[in-house]
């Protein structure tokens, strides 16, 4: 073991340390602890004075000094203390020594204890008592004359032999905490010696580690400066490699758990076209098998459009992304486009994204038929308003009553066209306010008597009688005022107008306890049951080609259901039972909570 090694100086520094600590624990029990004693002892004894001299003057007079030095002498012997009564350098009286040998008994006046107390009423002092032949702690105290005692200095001895047992423990607990620390450092120097060879061994097992890959080790931090340079070197270039590894492990569980919660489809190929992994959106599409890894597409989905895409990257990977759109088996339409990437071997790979476009194309297609519904709506009373008007100007009729009739003619067909483009606008702005219409609670009674008294008239004027069924109270439901006052007259209005003349409308409402239901029932033709969920499509009319004299557009019922909807609740057609002759429509609305 060379002086100057890394070893030898932790010898030396844990050896340094002991004697610095031992020299501390010696200078503690000598000095510090001996004086906190003889301190304790004092302030007991002076106690214990006071208590004497508090005994003395309560005390009836002594008949003389032998009287009062029998009183010492019983005290002292109860108290366990030596108590000495000097008057003028003179003994008094003795607890330890007898009243006839006091008198040989030297001069006490120039006792430090006793000349302390006569000048500063206390002293204390620790020497070798001539008379007991050991060390004593004597405290004195002046005390004036009392009891027949005359003024004098009263003593109490106590043996420091109390301070010496303590001294000695304390020494022999610091030779047992030498001995047991000695150990502990001879132990700790076996373990730093070791470590050192350990710590060779840690250089060369790290390096391994980072290269079987496991970034996470370190080196721990080396006292010593030989190694100090070269851990901390080996420990960073092992913490960049584990940030950079915990990245790239980020990033792939993010890509993954984008990769498994897309609503896409989507399928990787090799540089092959064979299948290498797809998520759960492409299994629900296709119901993948287990055994998909490996194959080609068109294997595990028959679908020759998707192969017929791969094979023509594959044939000429430089043209770019590419797309196409298939017709699934429950009326999906999928859009798959695919684009090629190279991985880190440089091979070119395909990836295909399935985009679910139903919806898209339903849309379109629901375009497309508002448009030509529209424009067919228009066209016809617009041709025919242009024919009667062509008709007025090039041969104007000689009768008048002819050329009224043309006009009527013409005014019908405007009012027909006016209707179409209002109930136009109004499902334009039915819909538009579903998406920030806000509830509150009105009265179903109200609008319902409203919307009958609005058409009774009408009603009247074809007989046509009016059957109200409505529970008590007001019927307070969750919608708004505009909006369900047309509801009740689109109904209301459609039973007048398919009622027979001196047919019989019956409204009326059941409150089911969470939410009311309001039902218009007619006697007319009815709906059959096949029609009966069309009749609320956007422009449906069951006769298509017929332009009747109210002008119907065939949106009041697509209108009513967009309302309804909006408002939270549902309608539909019930017409269909027992008692019932003609069409029934129905729709619920939710109470105020």
């Amino acid at each position: 073991m060379r002086l100057g090694s890394f070893q030898m100086r932790i010898l030396l520094w844990t050896w340094a340390l002991l004697l610095a600590v031992l020299g501390v624990i010696f200078f503690y029990s000598t000095s510090v602890v001996e004086k906190e004693l003889v301190a304790d002892i004092e302030i007991r004894s002076k106690s214990e004075i006071e208590s004497i001299k508090w005994l003395i003057r309560d005390h009836a007079a002594f008949a003389d000094e032998r009287d009062f030095s029998e009183w010492v002498d019983a005290f002292g012997y109860s108290l366990g203390s030596r108590i000495t009564y000097i008057a003028d350098g003179r003994v008094v009286a003795d607890s330890d020594v007898q009243f006839g040998d006091l008198g040989d008994l030297d001069d006490h006046s120039a006792r430090p204890e006793v000349v302390a107390a006569l000048e500063h009423g206390w002293g204390a002092n620790v020497r070798r008592s001539d008379t007991l032949g050991k060390d004593m702690l004597y405290v004195a105290s002046k005390m004036e004359a009392a009891s027949g005692v005359p003024e004098g200095v009263i003593r109490l001895a106590v043996s420091f032999s109390t301070v010496s047992e303590r001294l000695a423990l304390l020494r022999r607990n610091i030779l047992w905490i030498f001995v047991a620390t000695f150990g502990a450092a001879l132990v700790l120097s076996l373990i730093m010696s070791n470590n050192m060879t350990r710590e060779i061994r840690s250089f060369s097992a790290l390096a391994e580690s980072i290269g079987r890959g496991e970034y996470s080790r370190r080196l721990r931090r080396v006292p010593g400066g030989e190694f100090k340079p070269l851990a901390e070197s080996v420990n960073a270039m092992a913490q960049s490699i584990e940030r950079s590894m915990r990245i790239v492990h980020d990033q792939k569980g993010q890509l993954q758990a984008i990769f498994q919660g897309m609503h896409e489809g989507v399928l990787t190929l090799d540089g092959e076209g064979r299948i290498e992994s797809f998520n759960p959106a492409l299994d629900e599409m296709f119901n993948m098998p287990e055994s998909s890894k490996g194959r080609t597409p068109i294997e595990v989905s028959r679908r020759f459009e998707i192969q017929d895409l791969v094979d023509s990257i594959l044939a000429d990977p430089g043209e770019g992304s590419r797309s196409v759109q298939i017709d699934l088996l429950d009326d999906r339409t999928v859009e798959v486009k695919a684009e090629t990437y190279q991985d880190q071997n440089g091979v070119r790979k395909i990836i295909l994204v399935f985009h679910d476009i139903t919806e898209m194309k339903r849309s379109e297609k629901g375009l497309r038929d508002f448009v030509a519904n529209a424009s067919h709506q228009l066209r016809t009373p617009l041709t025919s308003i242009k024919g009667y008007t062509e008709t007025l100007i090039d041969m104007p009729p000689a009768d008048p009553e002819a050329a009224r009739g043309f006009l009527e003619t013409v005014l019908k067909n405007a009012d027909h066209m006016d209707k179409v483009i209002s109930s136009m606008l109004a499902l334009a702005k039915s819909e538009q306010m579903g998406k920030r219409l806000e509830l509150k609670p009105v009265s179903g009674r109200e609008h319902l008597s409203r919307a009958v008294d609005d058409l009774t008239p009408w009603a009247s004027e074809r007989s046509i009688t009016f059957e109200t069924r409505t529970p008590e109270g007001e019927m307070m439901v969750m919608g708004e005022t505009d909006g369900l006052l047309h509801v009740f007259h689109n109904l209301i209005n459609n039973a007048v107008k398919y009622s027979p003349d001196g047919g019989r409308i019956t409204v009326s409402a059941e409150d089911d306890g969470e939410s009311i239901v309001f039902c218009v029932e007619d006697q007319g033709p009815g709906i059959s049951r096949e029609l009966s969920t069309k009749v609320f499509e956007r422009f449906y009319r069951v006769d298509e080609n017929t332009i009747d004299g109210s002008g119907s557009a065939g949106l009041g019922l697509a209108i009513c259901r967009r309302i309804v909807k909006n408002f939270g609740g549902e309608i539909w057609h019930d017409g269909y039972g027992e008692d019932i002759r003609g069409a029934r429509f129905c729709f619920r609305l939710d109470k105020p909570a």
